[in-house]
């Protein structure tokens, strides 16, 4: 059977990051109706996967917006409904994007026990003031943390995003949070440096000149750096 993936995409978050392009929304003031949004991505889920009933689903990725924040027994639920339409392989790869927070961090069993069997959290930089900045909630030592617990309950299958190019940072503060994370790094990183895309908070403060970010000499020093630690301890650049 033809090998095929699925993205799910869950749109709310409880923050918006100044950075961020991505399709979301904020979580409304009366929360979210997971019933409601479960019901139409079930509905989507029956459409698009109808042309590919002979196919066998190797992987599927719940990204967003802040999967994190849907009901364990939701993502039950569409994993479910996935395998009814489309077989899922015997090692099929269920990944969940995290944000570090502590009540996210407190679901990570009971998404393991719906079905997921990877985890990939967003800690972005350990830096407290650029999270704050940023409009992260979390802390750097909360990230950390939880890269240690997803550790402890997915074996081999922990993945966390780190970015450089943030306003103030130095290469030697890159280089500093990039040795703290590889000690807790599974085997999998993913590092980017931060884009300004149109549209977004960021964009305007840089524009406005509120911001003013690394050059870009100094974002590639950044960016070579990073190859060359995470090469150092392992790890193999597959993608650009």
């Amino acid at each position: 059977m033809v090998p095929f993936s699925l993205y799910v995409h869950w749109p709310y978050c409880t923050f918006l990051c100044r950075f961020c392009a991505f399709s979301k929304a904020r979580v409304p003031a009366k929360g979210v109706e997971h019933e409601r949004i479960t019901s139409a991505l079930l509905k989507e889920l029956r459409t698009s996967l109808a042309p590919h009933k002979d196919k066998v689903l190797q992987s599927i990725y719940f990204g967003g917006g802040t999967p994190s924040l849907a009901q364990p027994r939701n993502i039950a639920q569409i994993i479910e409904a996935a395998n009814s339409l489309v077989p899922l392989a015997s090692d099929a790869e269920i990944t969940l994007e995290s944000n570090p927070t502590s009540a996210e961090v407190g679901k990570m069993r009971d998404f393991k026990q719906a079905g997921v069997t990877r985890y990939s959290i967003g800690i972005q930089t350990l830096d407290d003031r650029t999270l704050a900045r940023m409009g992260r909630l979390h802390t750097g030592a909360e990230g950390l943390a939880a890269v240690d617990r997803a550790r402890a309950l997915f074996p081999g299958k922990v993945s966390f995003d780190m970015i450089f190019g943030f306003e103030g940072q130095t290469l030697d503060q890159w280089q500093k949070e990039l040795e703290t994370v590889l000690k807790h790094a599974d085997n999998h990183i993913s590092v980017y440096q931060l884009t300004v895309e149109p549209g977004t908070p960021l964009f305007r403060d840089r524009n406005a000149q509120r911001v003013v970010l690394p050059s870009g000499d100094l974002s590639a020093q950044m960016y070579e750096s990073a190859v060359e630690m995470c090469t150092a301890k392992g790890f193999r650049h597959y993608e650009v």
